[in-house]
């Protein structure tokens, strides 16, 4: 055997010895088969800990443009300075905060997201899915049994909390840039008037008619996300353009003179039967030629990333919210939209965690 061979047998035993004994499938990256990756795996909880209590404590908002001591930060919050500075270092190595000598001030990424008012925020998403850790936590229950266990329903947050957090969370989401997808992928210009089922805290409705100046919204949801809805509404001047219906989108009375519809964030939290429902009534809203637009996590990128952030959206949404919500796939989703007569289908991907699928009512 020549010198090169020999080496090169060297290094791949040596590869296999280092993980653990075992050949690596070259289509596949290699996996690390350390104990330390799955201590790490078992205390990822603590970050998200120290995020939420970031929020809370409403430091980065405080912070933003300031640089204090431990000392300082503690007296402003009222809390024990030794707690206060082990949490403050705990946020540094998070890259949440920034140390200079004894000072603490944001990172560029608390001061881009987690800081109340600005126009990306995204505090509000972060307090709603540390709101269920507690039914996280029951996984093993909840997998037995086949059940959802509400985060509201395990004592960890109240239902009015847990309500509110959700809601501004998606509007937090829609704010820090889906909301742009959203008008950029869509051209509204000829359309007149919007049904938005399920439209929550009006999100979405709040962009496009602010891309469209012609186009009139109604907004249809139950009395708590209306009550959210209102103030942003009024915050946008949009209250010409906007109406806000309380009802079930399901059993409300929506009338027939539509020529679009806005399903964003309910099929993914809903069942099959539902999701068919809901489309089925878009569609006996719209005029003939209406647009549906379903916006949602939905399985049309196949990337690794995707498909690993779809995979453990599916198993929390079934934790959290409903025995029959799933992450699905894009083309299941649009077979239930021909089923119910929808034509001229377009998946569209988006740079975002949410899809878009487009169709029309026939003419």
């Amino acid at each position: 055997m020549s010198h090169d061979g020999s080496a090169a047998i060297r290094e791949l035993a040596q590869g296999i010895y280092q993980r653990g004994g075992s050949t690596i499938n070259p289509s596949k990256p290699s996996v690390d088969l350390r104990p330390d990756s799955i201590n790490e795996l078992a205390r990822s909880f603590w970050h998200s800990a120290i995020l939420r209590a970031g929020i809370k404590l409403n430091l980065f908002s405080f912070l933003e443009g300031n640089a204090l001591t431990y000392n300082d930060v503690a007296q402003r919050i009222g809390a024990a300075p030794r707690f206060v500075q082990a949490f403050l270092e705990s946020c540094v190595v998070l890259d949440l905060l920034e140390k200079r000598e004894d000072t603490y001030s944001n990172s560029p990424l608390a001061s881009k997201f987690l800081v109340k008012g600005g126009k990306e925020y995204i505090g509000d998403h972060a307090l709603h899915h540390t709101n269920t850790w507690a039914s996280w936590g029951r996984l093993d229950e909840v997998i037995r049994e086949g059940k959802t266990l509400l985060p509201y329903e395990t004592g960890y947050v109240d239902a009015a909390t847990y309500w509110t957090d959700y809601m501004m969370g998606q509007h937090n989401r829609a704010a820090s840039g889906q909301a742009r997808y959203l008008v950029e992928s869509v051209d509204l210009r000829s359309r007149r008037k919007l049904l938005d089922l399920g439209g929550g805290a009006a999100s979405y409705s709040i962009a496009l008619c602010g891309a469209n100046p012609q186009l009139k919204a109604v907004v249809v949801d139950s009395k708590e996300p209306l009550e959210i809805a209102r103030p942003l509404v009024d915050e946008h001047h949009l209250r010409g353009q906007i109406t806000l219906l309380e009802g079930d989108f399901l059993q409300t009375k929506l009338g027939t003179d539509y020529d679009v519809a806005l399903i964003s964030g309910v099929v993914l939290i809903k069942s099959e039967e539902d999701s068919r429902c809901l489309f089925k009534a878009a569609y006996d809203a719209l005029l003939p030629g209406g647009m549906v637009i379903v916006q949602d996590y939905m399985r049309i990128d196949h990337s690794p990333e995707r498909v690993r952030l779809d995979t453990l959206e599916h198993m929390y949404v079934m934790v959290a919210f409903d025995p029959g919500a799933a992450d699905r796939e894009g083309e299941e989703v649009a077979s239930w939209l021909r089923d119910t007569g929808y034509q001229n289908l377009k998946m569209i991907p988006l740079p975002t965690q949410l899809a878009l699928i487009t169709a029309e009512k026939s003419v």
